[in-house]
């Protein structure tokens, strides 16, 4: 199932929070839930629909932070800096859904990895050591599995790259040969 848009591309990603917060910022944010901002003006300042925030909810892409009393959903400025990695990805990578999942986790993961690293690495005890290695062996991992699948994306693009310069080509001989 396609996830529903407006007409248009998205904005660029680095530019969703900003444009999205208007005068609301975190120390607003911080104030209760009703602060935030509506999941109409989230995806308006997206360049989507608001199905399409409810669709990357149901998948688990995205989860507004948080809610009003009535249960309206509200979006902080970290929830729409992940929309905007989330656009991205679908745009400017062409990524499915499942793709941009599974990119994400990765992500996360990731930050934890560093989190992880950077409250042991002054640590030189064995066992300390040990978990740095470990922690770094799994990073590896991630970051290698995402350098693939990037890698296997790019070459895929380049290759239909190549297909339309080709054919571009052939229309320009031939348009020569009518001349």
């Amino acid at each position: 199932m396609k996830a529903p848009t407006t007409g248009g591309g998205p904005p660029p990603a680095s530019a969703i929070p900003a444009a999205a917060t208007g005068s609301i910022g975190v120390a607003d944010m911080a104030k209760g839930p009703e602060c935030g901002i509506s999941i109409s003006d989230a995806a308006a300042a997206a360049g989507v629909s608001p199905r399409t925030l409810r669709y990357y909810e149901e998948l688990g892409l995205l989860s507004p932070s948080l809610h009003t009393r009535g249960g309206q959903r509200r979006y902080t400025d970290d929830d729409l800096t992940q929309l905007g990695r989330i656009l991205e990805l679908r745009e400017v990578l062409g990524m499915n859904l499942d793709e941009i999942k599974e990119f994400l986790s990765f992500e996360t993961r990731l930050d934890q990895l560093r989190t992880t690293y950077r409250a042991t690495r002054t640590s030189t005890t064995k066992e300390a050591r040990a978990e740095q290695k470990a922690t770094l062996l799994e990073a590896l991992e991630l970051n290698e599995s995402l350098a693939e699948q990037l890698n296997a994306k790019l070459a895929r693009m380049d290759s239909f790259r190549a297909k339309v310069a080709a054919d571009a080509k052939r229309c320009r001989e031939l348009l020569a040969q009518l001349e």
